[in-house]
């Protein structure tokens, strides 16, 4: 095997990953402004008494929207303050 041979199928093999990582960026950029538009209209449409999911599992009641919290009652009765940011979705 020449060099020659040697470099050029080293050529290929570096622009086949460099589309792949092209391509591979550009499609976590995509998903990535999808998934913030998603959450922003989500915090949007939050309202006292719907029903949401969190990122940890925990489904609850709204019972209070705050700026930066939110207090959530569990199927216990019990009111807990948790991030709004960790919500995932509102459950019908």
């Amino acid at each position: 095997m020449s060099l020659e041979s040697i470099l050029s199928s080293c050529a290929a093999l570096l622009i086949l990953l460099t589309a792949m990582g092209i391509v591979y960026a550009i499609y976590s950029a995509v998903r990535a402004g999808r998934q913030k538009d998603y959450f922003a209209a989500i915090h949007k449409e939050l309202k006292v008494g719907q029903r949401v999911a969190f990122a940890g599992g925990l489904y609850g009641k709204l019972v209070r929207i705050g700026a930066e919290t939110c207090d959530v009652e569990v199927k216990s009765g019990m009111v807990v303050e948790v991030s709004r940011y960790a919500i995932q979705k509102i459950v019908n």
